[in-house]
């Protein structure tokens, strides 16, 4: 089939993809943004700031998309949303044409791209905004792919390739880090190896240029997972991990019940890590003996394992197991489900009418599945309560939940959680700031003072903390010990409004004019409208 005749002759399919991919998605346009979300988008003082995309070598083109929705319709989920599902559809119709040059079959390539359009287990890297960074990297890589394959004669093809492949990386700092090597597997198992590896050289020096120009921000990866999420250091058993992580993956793909956002219950006892190690051998052995016997299922085997390989290291840069994680790899599975369900309907040529009836069944099973999940990601209450009943085991579960009760003005239930995410994380200085924040809130001075402390001296960095203990430093008139708290509250961060006005309110209370009105001069030269600095300046001009 000709590649310019493909759309015309496969109109249909791709329609039904699209369709899915809507019928599925579009009522989650208008879901709240969620965890990462906020402070990333909605309270993000840079949102509109251009110049910051310059922060970030690679992985910049997310912020490039944060900001042009910002300046199309402010702080609008919607719009955030939209270039997830917007990527999500251009993967699933990259994916279709893909799986139609290789195979040679419309049934395998629609089934693979309609179960990557519904599946739910890769549902949170498109109904989560900041999980988008996983639909954008993965669309531009599929594109590279394509245009690899269509490259066996024309450079303007291999160009488009290494193009591509270039954006993927500009769309996420890690995953694309081993897909260099899928080409040459490609190769192999479709192509000519020994004529074509030089076309390789292109892509593994876009993998080094990665690797050299993010080499040094790996220690400042480290040090953010050690500060924001309390990481502790270490190094992980590969071969705990590999097991664990890929029979959790496998579950998720063929039996996709608990879908959670932190998959913390990753405690087992000996026979079920036993099952586990069993499973990950099996899978080892089938893509061994495909080696041997079928280079299709070969291929895309060790494509599920290559795509998901940067996220299996032992060095503790990312989660164990995230569903996001495997928002392309699972391709490498779909695709090698479709074709041994085909292979089993033609050696039965009566249930041809079977297969329809069974990818019918399949796919609505799964739709349905993922939109009742889409549900859990409308808005944080329905995030962190459907969390809190699959993964019990994670401390951010417990401190969210508290602040799920907190706004619903169970405090002491709100207590509860947060002291069950210390007790599961007892480095925890986000749980100790929200305890604290709760036992103000209840009028207890001493608790809140006394849990602010032990937050701030757990995160040096969380400036909130030291802002609150100047606060009631403030009302207990120990104005000394507030104005030191404030100072180093802005040590941390010096670009706060609040806290200059916090400082100049201390400096007119303890009767220092000239250091107020410098202040809060400050304070008018980058927020004219601040209505705290013009009514102390006007005070202070009496």
């Amino acid at each position: 089939m000709q590649t310019k005749s493909w759309f015309t002759k496969t109109w249909l399919h791709l329609l039904l993809l699209v369709t899915l991919i809507l019928v599925t998605y579009l009522m989650t346009l208008n879901n709240a943004f969620l965890s990462d979300d906020i402070a990333e988008i909605r309270d993000n003082p840079n949102i509109d700031n251009f110049s910051t995309i310059q922060t970030r070598p690679f992985g910049f083109l997310r912020l490039i998309i944060y900001y042009l929705a910002f300046q199309i319709g402010g702080l609008n989920p919607p719009l955030f949303r939209l270039s997830n599902i917007l990527f999500h559809i251009g993967s699933a119709i990259l994916i279709y044409f893909i799986l139609l040059k290789i195979s040679r079959s419309k049934k395998i390539a629609l089934f693979t791209a309609a179960l990557f359009a519904v599946h739910p287990a890769i549902s949170e890297a498109v109904v989560w905004i900041s999980g988008g960074m996983y639909t954008q990297y993965t669309f531009f890589f599929l594109l590279s792919f394509f245009f690899y394959i269509l490259s066996q004669n024309s450079i303007k093809y291999y160009l488009l390739s290494l193009l591509s492949y270039l954006l993927s990386f500009m769309s996420h700092p890690v995953m694309p880090a081993g897909l260099a090597v899928i080409f040459l597997f490609y190769e192999f198992s479709f192509g000519n190896l020994r004529r074509n590896w030089p076309k390789s050289i292109g892509f593994v020096i876009i993998l080094i240029a990665y690797i050299f120009v993010n080499l040094a921000s790996l220690g400042e990866r480290e040090s953010t997972l050690q500060t924001a999420h309390y990481q502790e250091k270490g190094i992980d058993n590969i071969f705990f991990l590999i097991p664990v992580a890929l029979s959790s993956y496998f579950e998720l793909i063929f039996w996709p019940k608990i879908l959670t956002l932190y998959h913390s219950e990753l405690f087992f006892n000996a026979f079920s890590f036993t099952v586990k190690s069993f499973l990950t051998m099996v899978f080892f052995l089938s893509a061994g003996l495909a080696f041997f016997k079928n280079r299709y299922l070969f291929f895309w085997l060790s494509f599920f394992f290559i795509a998901l390989s940067p996220t299996l290291t032992p060095f503790r840069l990312n989660w164990i197991v995230a569903e996001r994680y495997i928002y392309l790899p699972g391709v490498g599975i779909f695709a090698s489900f479709a074709y041994l369900l085909e292979k089993l309907i033609q050696s039965k040529k009566k249930l041809s009418a079977v297969f329809v009836v069974l990818f019918i069944a399949i796919i609505a099973a799964l739709t349905i599945r993922t939109i009742i999940r889409n549900i859990d990601w409308k808005n944080e209450d329905n995030l962190w309560i459907a969390t809190g009943k699959t993964s019990p085991s994670s401390p951010n579960t417990h401190n969210n939940l508290g602040d799920v009760y907190g706004r619903w003005g169970d405090k002491q239930k709100a207590l509860g959680e947060f002291q069950k995410a210390i007790q599961l994380k007892p480095n925890y200085a986000d749980a100790y700031h929200n305890l604290a924040n709760t036992y103000l809130e209840l009028g207890d001075d001493k608790q809140a003072l006394e849990n602010y402390q032990k937050a701030a001296s757990l995160n040096p960095i969380l400036w909130q903390s030291l802002q609150n203990i100047a606060a009631i430093y403030y009302q207990q008139k120990k104005y000394g010990q507030a104005q030191d708290y404030i100072q180093k509250a802005l040590q941390i961060n010096s670009k706060n409004i609040n806290l200059w006005s916090n400082l100049g309110i201390i400096y007119m209370t303890l009767g220092d004019k000239v250091k107020a009105k410098e202040v809060f001069t400050q304070v008018l030269a980058q927020d004219p409208q601040n209505l705290v600095a013009r009514q102390a300046l006007m005070e202070l001009n009496k």
